[in-house]
């Protein structure tokens, strides 16, 4: 079985963890997905309190590992020596992901390869700032890491992770649940061009 961990911190951006944890966590089958942070409880940019599933240095075991968003929570996770301090990350053995801001935590820990990502339209002059060349793409990947820009763009690294681990016919069982009735076509062609 897979392990997924979906790194949090306070503030984060609640759609962007909670989309994720929806469809990853339909299935219980394949892999576990967990929630970890740097403490018990975490508290959104929306002020819901969620208890995580263990510790931050349960990343560096796992076998998937996604950074979570957040405008005010990234930059304080970032200046974090404890937070960032736990993190020993092998895109050689993993995939790693970030939606939006998290994009500037891969960074950080010097895990973007040839320094390109996408995020969020808005934080693209403050990633450029920091010596990554923006991309204009939803979802971006090199190798065995990915960005994905935009919150509803999850469901394009949660979709790349799902293929990548278990192939495009698992990706597709994963996804179709959550995409609007009468348009799983359209967004099937939409979600298989974006993640290739």
């Amino acid at each position: 079985m897979k392990k997924i961990a979906l790194v949090a911190f306070d503030q984060f951006t609640d759609i962007d963890l909670f989309l994720m944890w929806d469809i990853l966590g339909r299935n219980q089958h394949d892999w576990q997905v967990r929630i970890l942070g740097k403490q018990r409880e975490l508290r959104s940019a929306h002020g819901l309190a969620i208890s995580t599933h263990g510790s931050l240095a349960e990343a560096n075991q796992a076998d998937v590992v996604l950074f979570a968003s957040g405008k005010e929570g990234v930059p304080a996770a970032i200046s974090d020596n404890a937070f960032m301090g736990a993190f020993q990350l092998d895109p050689s053995r993993q995939l790693l992901g970030s939606i939006c801001a998290g994009a500037f935590i891969l960074e950080r820990l010097g895990l973007l390869p040839e320094r390109r990502a996408t995020t969020h339209p808005d934080a693209r002059t403050a990633l450029r700032a920091a010596g990554v060349e923006p991309d204009d793409r939803p979802f971006m990947s090199v190798g065995n890491v990915a960005t994905a820009g935009g919150c509803l763009a999850a469901l394009y690294l949660v979709g790349w992770i799902v293929e990548r681990l278990f192939g495009a016919e698992k990706r597709r069982e994963t996804l179709q649940p959550v995409l609007p009735a009468g348009q799983y076509d359209v967004y099937e062609q939409l979600i298989a061009s974006s993640i290739r």
